[in-house]
């Protein structure tokens, strides 16, 4: 430690002359290390404060009225001030006015970044899983700050657009403001509409929808496809027939109650329902024929 009341060499004998310059000179190799500071001070004068311990490293600040600490650890390597390099952090480090962490890519031209939303309302503290999760796997919150890792429940590709595999584990309560009804799986409030799917040809493609509309002006066979198999599945045919002679021939899975299939008018409007519980390979039918219109 070593420290000089002033560092003024003033007018005296050589013998105090020699004695005042090696105390100036041994203040300043040592940087005024003191428990107390200088009494002499100049701007951006270095100071090792001792009055702690491990000793500050201390600087004055442009305008000379204060010390500013540099390092707060005088034998901590690099003074414990973190390197260009790299460096390890033993406390919380806050970026402010929403800074960005930045990950450069290989050649560092570009880079991604996690930042803070523009206004956070109180603090919050997230804790990663300690351990990765399994490939597929995503980042879940246990509404306390805890993530863990967790497993879709299935593949959804698109809720909104109904497209992809959409599948739910339990019930479903669509637009009744709770949760589904004892013993149901769809629990629905309000109205819900299906599409009308006009059949080009003579073939009712199950997979596009439960209500198919076809005109006729000669007598025709139909034929049915893409029955959805393992389920229960029904849909109604309406049949608009605009001619003489429009006979009716229907695909040889089709049963009609007595197993007499329906006498139908010319010019007129029929519908019939089918249902199936066995992939197509038996279709129940029944008819509600000869509406005018």
């Amino acid at each position: 430690m070593a420290q000089s009341t002033d560092i003024t060499l003033e007018n005296q004998s050589g013998a105090n002359f020699r004695t005042e310059l090696n105390s100036i000179l041994a203040a300043l190799s040592s940087l005024q290390s003191g428990a107390t500071a200088p009494t002499t001070t100049n701007a951006y004068q270095l100071w090792v404060d001792t009055s702690s311990s491990p000793a500050a490293l201390k600087l004055r600040n442009g305008a000379n009225t204060a010390w500013v600490t540099v390092s707060s650890d005088v034998t901590a390597t690099n003074l414990g001030l973190a390197a260009l390099a790299g460096a390890t952090f033993t406390g919380d480090i806050t970026l402010n006015a929403q800074s960005d962490v930045r990950f450069a890519d290989s050649d560092s031209s570009n880079w991604v970044a996690f930042q803070a939303p523009a206004t956070v309302s109180s603090n919050v503290t997230w804790t990663l899983p300690s351990a990765d999760g399994t490939s597929g796997q995503f980042l879940k919150t246990n509404g306390s700050g805890t993530l863990s890792w967790d497993t879709s429940a299935g593949a959804v590709t698109s809720v909104g657009g109904q497209t992809g595999a959409v599948t739910y584990a339990t019930s479903w309560a669509v637009g009744t403001g709770a949760t589904a009804a004892t013993n149901t799986d769809l629990d629905v409030s309000g109205t819900y509409a299906g599409n009308v799917v006009s059949v080009a040809a003579l073939d009712i493609d199950c997979s596009t929808g439960n209500y198919f509309t076809k005109s006729i002006s000669t007598s025709s066979t139909f034929t049915f496809s893409n029955v959805p198999s393992s389920r229960a599945y029904s849909f109604t045919l309406e049949v608009n027939c605009t001619g003489a002679s429009t006979a009716i021939t229907w695909p040889a899975a089709v049963k009609w109650p007595a197993d007499t299939a329906p006498t139908l008018t010319d010019a007129k409007t029929h519908l019939f329902l089918f249902v199936t519980d066995n992939g197509g390979t038996t279709f129940r039918g029944a008819s509600l024929v000869d509406y005018t219109t």
